[in-house]
């Protein structure tokens, strides 16, 4: 059995979950949505980027939904999105991305289960900014979106 801490159970992971991933303002500042059909595994990836200290993080189940949504805020800085989902996927997505000006300096990173060498491959050769697998850790998520925020590049699939 896993347990997942969420700030609405009211616990504190003060002192705990600070020095596993600390809070940065880069972090604090961006506008983040999440793009994942799984309830679960949109609450889990909300849970652990508002842990670290996300304010301003978003999740939509559909490519459709979340570049409605997009198109409302002032600006989009991330989009993590699993790569397999009904309907448009995450390749989809990161065609619209890289050919709107609006969200020209968004970085699109997949997050995805089940992944391949041939996977990473294809996302890589896309033209994803990165690439983390599932099941998320915990301890290295929030550090991983921290160093895709400051321009770094992130490959963790295995």
């Amino acid at each position: 059995m896993r347990w997942v801490v969420t700030p609405r159970a009211g616990l504190s992971l003060s002192g705990q979950f600070d020095t596993l991933c600390p809070m940065n303002t880069s972090l604090k500042d961006a506008y983040i949505i999440v793009v994942e059909d799984d309830p679960n595994a949109q609450l889990i990836t909300l849970d652990l980027l508002r842990l670290g200290g996300a304010t301003r993080c978003y999740a939509r189940k559909s490519v459709a939904s979340a570049l409605s949504y997009a198109e409302n805020l002032p600006q989009v800085d991330l989009f993590l999105v699993d790569i397999n989902m009904p309907g448009q996927s995450g390749y989809d997505l990161l065609e619209t991305v890289r050919a709107s000006e609006k969200f020209a300096s968004a970085k699109v990173v997949a997050v995805t289960a089940g992944t391949l060498d041939a996977d990473v491959n294809k996302a890589r050769e896309l033209g994803f900014d990165g690439f983390i697998s599932k099941p998320l850790k915990m301890a290295e998520f929030v550090k991983q979106v921290e160093r895709i925020l400051k321009g770094e590049v992130v490959w963790d699939w295995r």
